[in-house]
């Protein structure tokens, strides 16, 4: 049962458009459970009905011609109650409604299944018998866990139907993510590392099947040259009849074998990758299907064969591929390396078909100040190479070939945001203070790209948060102590007098080192932050005593220590950073050239929240991580899309634990700030300032709008506004409240276009 539900998906997957998909789909699941009739209905949420849109066993003049409303018939029902409906005798239910046109008038028994994906049907499956009887467990066990399946294959079906079109086919499709980072972009999708697996390619028609074919042959001739320096470099190690495999694959890539089919699919419009996965994965499938185990392997070794074809087609095309003038940067997870690679002027979006609101990609395309989209993992990656994309980072929206009518409304939205953009920066000079006299520190969040990031140092109050793992990630090494000496005199450089909060080496969970690989099965929980560099003291020690030459002259430096969840952590960071100190001090044979830093902790374990009175007598402030302090109250993984809409610093939840923080600290006469991404928004900052927080660091893109904005608020008003705030039940009420009072206030169409 097992294996038949996995060919029945991979089946649809495959399939080069979604109507022969669907037609498979119920001819196989017909014939799996031995029924009468199958049918499969889809849900279009404009029309507000469900579509007949493949069946084997009714009417099939029927198909793509009627429709079922969403409070109409069982079918109808299925959708609303979200559950399996099993009838004896269907035609006797109150719900039924008689259909003419599909002819069901034989059948009797009914089975309805909805297939839904993150929490919205998109169809109903339904299976159908003349004889009048309940279907049983297995059968309704089948069916259900058919449909789970297939949602996330059958999630995207408006993109399913036009993939299969020609690379000029306005496709005028809209893919909807999370948001990422707020603004709005226009440019060409980039795939800087593409997938070389046949999941990640979709199927795409040609205009030029002469160059698809060329293409294909330069591929097959680069393979072929390939095994042959494989079989020579194994010939002295393996058996003569263990290096007959290399002969079996040049003869499937003759034209007499696999070679002939691929040519012939080229020949019918198909690109010449679309035609290698549609030809490979069919003969696979045939091995796969065959009872003989020897036969059955065979089927390893065509995807083995296909594989490489297509790995070097991939290189071919990358190659090929200029860098287009305004970047839209589209990749599995994007990477601070990632974005190096692209000209700063160049780059104008990002799109990750995985992580979430913070994952890291997200806070580096914040950082920079472009628009980013998360967690778009419906359509496979290389269907985004070339197209013209619109990245709304304000809804979370990736529009793919628009019309250029909607490109240009999008163009206006762009204008108008700049203007926004302008009048905060007329401001940015002026002290950060509320129309009420209160006075704010804004800092910034750097380490990313330090030449952009001290613009404005001279309208900050320094950094807030300066995070050294950026360099790490960027190297294929650890970075000396010299080095990152150099490195860190930039930050205090750029920011003369002012304080310079630097964080120890943060990496682990969503940010690897590629030279230091860590395999956990749950990283977040794991070994990261402080955790990882306590176990390393030669890495800690090193980067302190970097920190505290490079601040010889400057007397700016303050250093945060990451992902503490024990007080005894403390004291071991504390006896290093002192160590450190002391070998600083002997190589300079002074104590009044090397000084000694301001330490201070992150609060983003919920651990260290009920620790605060001890915290406070062991060192000098504390900065709240409100990102990965979201992640751990509320048990939600911050790069998983799946639950990335649960997670939100907004939770009330989370406001009420900040708010206790804040007063807690406040009563304590222990300095408190906020480092995290909730600082660097205007509904998070007007919240944060009205529970007593005065001291924010954010991103540089976000700096002049947040003093904007506090400039014109009265904190006598926005504390009125609190209460009502941390009573709230869910963060959509939160957020209606806080815009509530910025439009009453006329603030709320001056944040955003």
């Amino acid at each position: 049962m097992l294996s038949q539900l996995r060919r029945i998906v991979q089946d649809v997957a495959q399939e080069p458009s979604l109507d022969s998909a669907l037609a498979g789909l119920v001819r196989n699941v017909k014939h799996a459970l031995r029924t009468e009739c199958c049918s499969v209905y889809l849900a279009d949420y404009e029309q507000q009905h469900f579509m007949l849109m493949a069946t084997d066993g009714l009417n099939p003049d029927a198909i793509g011609k009627v429709s079922i409303g969403f409070s109409e018939g069982l079918i109808g029902w299925v959708g609303q109650r979200e559950e399996p409906i099993n009838l004896a005798q269907a035609h006797l239910h109150p719900r039924f409604k008689v259909t003419p046109e599909v002819s069901e008038d034989c059948f009797s028994a009914f089975l309805g299944c909805p297939i839904i994906h993150h929490r919205k049907v998109l169809g109903v499956l339904t299976i159908q018998q003349s004889d009048s009887r309940i279907f049983n467990e297995d059968e309704e066990s089948f069916l259900v866990t058919l449909g789970v399946q297939l949602a996330s294959v059958l999630v995207n079906a408006e993109m399913r139907k036009v993939s299969a079109g020609t690379s000029t086919t306005q496709q005028n499709s809209q893919m909807q993510g999370l948001i990422g980072a707020p603004g709005i972009a226009i440019g060409e999708g980039y795939i800087l590392q593409p997938a070389s697996d046949f999941d990640a390619i979709s199927l795409k028609h040609s205009d030029d099947p002469e160059k698809e074919l060329n293409r294909f042959y330069r591929a097959v001739k680069v393979t072929k040259a390939e095994f042959n320096r494989l079989a020579e470099r194994m010939s002295g190690h393996l058996p003569a009849d263990a290096l007959a495999i290399f002969d079996v694959y040049h003869q499937l890539l003759d034209a007499a074998s696999l070679g002939n089919e691929i040519e012939a699919q080229i020949k019918l419009g198909w690109c010449a990758k679309s035609a290698l996965k549609l030809v490979v994965e069919r003969f696979a499938r045939q091995f796969d299907d065959m009872d003989d185990p020897y036969l059955r392997e065979r089927g390893t070794d065509i995807r083995d064969l296909g594989q490489r074809v297509l790995n070097h087609l991939l290189e071919t095309e990358q190659r090929q591929h200029r860098l287009p003038a305004q970047v839209v940067l589209v990749a599995e997870n994007v990477t601070a390396s990632m974005l190096a690679e692209i000209p700063r002027a160049q780059l104008v979006a990002i799109v990750s078909l995985k992580g979430s609101v913070n994952s890291h990609a997200a806070i580096m395309a914040r950082a920079l100040g472009i628009p980013a989209v998360m967690g778009v993992d419906e359509l496979p990656l290389m269907q985004w190479q070339g197209q013209r994309l619109i990245v709304d980072g304000y809804q979370g929206h990736i529009l793919v070939s628009p019309a250029d009518a909607i490109c240009q409304e999008y163009r206006q939205l762009i204008t108008k945001d700049a203007e926004l953009s302008a009048r905060y920066q007329s401001e940015l000079h002026l002290p950060a203070q509320s129309s009420c006299g209160q006075n704010f520190s804004l800092m910034v969040n750097s380490g990313l790209a330090i030449e952009i990031e001290t613009t404005q140092s001279e309208f900050t109050n320094g950094v807030g948060l300066y995070r050294t793992e950026f360099p790490f990630i960027m190297r294929s090494r650890f970075p000396t102590e010299l080095e990152q000496v150099e490195l860190y005199r930039k930050v205090f450089q750029g920011y003369p007098g002012k304080a310079v909060v630097m964080r120890t080496l943060d990496v682990g969970g969503d940010k690897p080192l590629p030279y230091f690989p860590i395999s956990e099965e749950n990283p977040f929980l794991g070994w990261r932050g402080i955790r990882l560099t306590l176990d390393h003291p030669e890495i800690f020690l090193v980067q302190i005593r970097a920190m505290l030459k490079a601040n010889i002259g400057y007397n700016s430096l303050h250093i945060l220590l990451p992902m503490i969840s024990d007080l005894a952590e403390v004291d071991e960071s504390l006896r290093l950073i002192r160590q450190a100190w002391f070998e600083v001090d002997d190589e300079f044979n002074s104590e009044n050239i090397v000084a000694k830093p301001k330490v201070g902790v992150m609060i983003e374990v919920p651990s260290i929240m009920f620790q605060l009175p001890e915290l406070a007598r062991k060192v000098d402030f504390c900065s709240v991580g409100t990102n990965d302090l979201t992640q751990y109250l509320l048990a939600v993984d911050r790069n998983n899309p799946r639950v990335g809409n649960l997670y939100d610093a907004m939770h009330p939840a989370v406001l009420r634990a900040l708010n206790q923080l804040g007063q807690q600290a406040h009563g304590l006469q222990f300095p408190i700030s906020i480092c995290g991404e909730l600082g660097g928004e205007p509904l998070g900052v007007l919240t944060l300032a009205a529970m007593g927080f005065n001291s924010f660091s954010m991103n540089h893109s976000n700096l002049a709008k947040i003093k904007w904005l506090l400039r014109r608020i009265d904190l006598a008003e926005l504390r009125l506004l609190l209460p009502d705030v941390l009573a709230c039940q869910s963060p959509k009420q939160v957020r209606v409240l806080v815009q509530r009072f910025l439009d009453q206030k006329q603030l709320l169409n001056q944040l955003r276009a």
